[in-house]
């Protein structure tokens, strides 16, 4: 009987402690990291499954925060899959899959990078886009000349950082923004093994991320918790930087897309000779 309660007793002093513990976790920085990589890494699991890649028996690996030995980005790349959201934003039938990476937590801060002004990681993001025309024999983002199509290639970034990031942290329509300023056009590149790519440097005028903190946002989950300051304008405008590259793949009958975004011309060169760069395309 006194070794039953001895057991029990030190059971419950067990739970206690993980109940605390867990208390604890719920309350400090290191939560908003860990809940970001578990329901990250699952989503984009799932999205993989349904994603262009899959269908098209397509290996696109775009290396993760993980292969540096910075913490500067997100350990790995997500997937993102908007098919209908694309079709209806450019009035025909496309197929749209996202792979992307934006700056990493830190261990003291339930913010990531994106919303930290002081970050060389701020609003930058970077990853590939894998685009289908399903209508016709249309080659996305080309004219029947072969010239890049610079409206179809602008629209898709358009299409993602004002509806797809600035609508999800709560921008008001009225306000969202993404104007290319300048842009310098680069042909017959040779990229990630691959002849023929066209590099488009840009700069734009955006929405910064910045602002209040508004409930329970979904997006939250992936970005953790924005750090604007009560007095600070919301979604202010600011410039940024932004590196594309282009090249469709008749073999996947798909164009893809390598592309950088950042307000630090420094980030977008190292990601794009550290990490982009080193990504590859293939065949299952």
């Amino acid at each position: 009987m006194r070794k039953f309660k001895r057991v029990t007793t030190v059971i419950g002093i067990v739970l206690v402690v993980i109940l605390v513990c867990g208390f604890l976790l719920l309350k400090a920085p290191l939560y908003y990291q860990v809940r970001s990589y578990a329901v990250m890494f699952v989503y984009s699991t799932f999205e993989k499954k349904f994603s262009l890649l899959d269908q098209n028996n397509m290996v696109m690996k775009i290396p993760g925060g993980s292969s540096t030995p910075e913490k500067d980005w997100f350990p790995f790349v997500m997937t993102f899959n908007d098919d209908k959201g694309f079709s209806d934003f450019m009035g025909r039938n496309l197929s749209l899959t996202i792979l992307y990476n934006f700056g990493a937590f830190s261990w003291s801060s339930s913010s990531s990078a994106f919303f930290d002004k002081n970050s060389p990681y701020f609003n930058s993001f970077y990853g590939g886009y894998v685009v289908k025309d399903n209508e016709s024999n249309k080659i996305y983002g080309f004219t029947e000349e072969g010239e890049l199509d610079l409206e179809e290639t602008f629209a898709i970034p358009q299409y993602d950082y004002k509806y797809l990031v600035l609508q999800s942290l709560g921008c008001p329509a009225s306000k969202l923004k993404m104007e290319v300023l300048s842009k310098e056009i680069t042909k017959n590149i040779r990229y990630v093994g691959y002849d023929d790519w066209v590099r488009i440097d840009s700069l734009m005028l955006v929405n910064s991320p910045e602002h209040k903190f508004k409930g329970n946002r979904r997006a939250y989950i992936q970005y953790g918790n924005p750090l604007i300051k009560e007095k600070d304008e919301e979604f202010k405008l600011m410039t940024t930087y932004g590196r594309i590259y282009a090249r469709y793949f008749p073999e996947f009958q798909s164009t893809v897309y390598l592309y950088i975004m950042s307000p630090n011309l420094n980030t977008v060169n190292q990601c794009d000779e550290a990490i982009l760069g080193k990504s590859v395309i293939a065949a299952k």
